[in-house]
């Protein structure tokens, strides 16, 4: 994940280890409820969310882990967040020349 953000020159705003930073749902939906979009990864299946109290259990079904907590990687850029790791999402723009 690190390669692919110094590779394209983007900057992390804030970084935690979810290891050692649990976040359990309430708090993951206060940290990506008011996003413009949700982008989730998992496998090679990706899914697109506008989130709003409507998709708000579908959204943390998807972006939770088996441990409860938020997945990782989970990437801010603006107003955008991308939870979950694909070769796909991560090779297209921002993150890749697509």
């Amino acid at each position: 994940m690190q390669e692919v953000l110094d590779t394209n020159n983007i900057q992390a705003e804030n970084r935690s280890d979810a290891r050692k930073d649990k976040l359990e749902s309430d708090a993951v939906w206060e940290l990506i409820g008011s996003a413009e979009q949700i982008v989730v990864a998992k496998g090679k299946k990706v899914e697109t969310f506008i989130p709003n109290e409507d998709v708000r259990d579908d959204v943390l079904n998807v972006v939770l882990g088996r441990s409860g907590s938020l997945r990782a990687p989970t990437v801010q850029i603006g107003n955008v967040f991308y939870v979950g790791y694909n070769d796909t999402i991560y090779s297209e723009p921002p993150f890749g020349n697509g």
